[in-house]
């Protein structure tokens, strides 16, 4: 494995750490129906955080916020950011500042671009948020994000602090209704055990993945062997819970040899790979592996044209041609300095 591919498992981890390894409690959801200033709002660390008007300039220091603004039309706002491979896929990230050094946090450029309001994801340090507030900062920092309401509570609560709340309401519902007629359409279907694989780790109960695997109509094996988090998998574990589906993320890509393949899903081709990005960065975007993942697990609930059905739903016509297992979270101040020394070496 290269610096390259190293760095992108340390990624990972760290993306998906912070949907279950929260720096304190979880924020309140947000209510969306009042739109005015000025806004209070208790963060992870117990701070009541207060904007007296709309924030016209933003620092977000993870990807996912990142993309919610970009869903809600409010890029613009955005003046500093991580911009990494993580978040090229966004377009113009590339003309933001970068605030991190792989996922440690540049204070002083944070400080020099003097924004508003800086949004910092659960995963970064206390020391840094005090930092950042010792310079009359004002910093909120996210909590728990292991499910889907939560998308849903951040993105009315970022839609509010720039004051575009009726963009935020369309966001949720938009995405709230996708996301439930894939669940509609396979609610009632026999559900594959499933199996979220990433460099030898399995997502279990408790996790943001274990949601979406079950929203798209498939069994968390890993959970149900009782593992909770992000746990490292045994070949002898593997074996005996023998999943009928294994989803991987596209930097993992899937694993080779035995006994990945006596499993059921290698020898049935029951393997898929979504997109990195969008399944492990909380934002609404996740309904583009959801459906690929519910689509792939049950074809028979899709038309067509890949829109899911039910069964009072008349089917779509023929589109026409076109041409042509658990991380204790003593490691993860680990992760954090190796992804600094990974991110150096590459830049060598």
């Amino acid at each position: 494995m290269d610096d390259r591919l190293r760095l992108a498992a340390v990624m990972t981890l760290l993306f998906l750490i912070c949907f279950t390894a929260a720096t304190g409690p979880v924020a309140a959801a947000h209510d969306a129906t009042d739109c005015s200033f000025p806004i209070t709002e208790t963060d992870a660390t117990g701070t009541e955080v207060t904007l007296t008007e709309p924030a016209t300039e933003v620092v977000v220091l993870d990807a996912s916020s990142a993309q919610v603004f970009w869903e809600l039309g409010a890029e613009d706002h955005i003046s500093g950011m991580p911009v990494e491979d993580f978040t090229a896929y966004l377009d113009g990230s590339e003309n933001r500042t970068d605030v991190t050094d792989g996922q440690q946090v540049n204070v002083e450029r944070v400080v020099e671009l003097d924004p508003d309001l800086v949004i910092a994801p659960n995963y970064v340090g206390e020391e840094t948020v005090a930092q950042l507030r010792e310079t009359g900062l004002t910093v909120y920092q996210l909590g728990l994000e292991n499910s889907i309401q939560s998308i849903y509570d951040k993105t009315a609560l970022y839609g509010h602090f720039v004051g575009g709340c009726a963009a935020a309401t369309e966001t949720v519902n938009t995405t709230q209704t996708e996301i439930e007629e894939i669940e509609t359409s396979v609610a009632d279907l026999d559900r594959p055990r499933v199996l979220y694989y990433f460099f030898n780790f399995a997502a279990g109960s408790e996790t943001f993945i274990h949601e979406l695997l079950e929203t798209a109509g498939g069994t968390n094996v890993a959970a149900e062997a009782g593992t909770s988090g992000y746990v490292e998998i045994s070949d002898e574990v593997f074996v005996e819970e023998d999943p009928e589906w294994i989803v991987a993320p596209s930097h993992a890509g899937l694993p080779d040899g035995e006994p990945f393949t006596s499993t059921t899903a290698f020898r049935s081709e029951q393997t898929l790979v979504v997109n990195e990005n969008l399944v492990s960065q909380a934002g609404p975007r996740i309904v583009v592996p959801l459906r690929q993942m519910a689509e792939a697990f049950h074809p028979e609930a899709f038309d067509a044209n890949g829109e899911p059905t039910t069964p009072d739903s008349e089917p779509s016509p023929e589109p026409a041609e076109q041409p042509g297992f658990g991380i204790p979270i003593a490691v993860i101040s680990l992760l954090v300095a190796t992804t600094f020394w990974l991110h150096r070496r590459t830049d060598l």
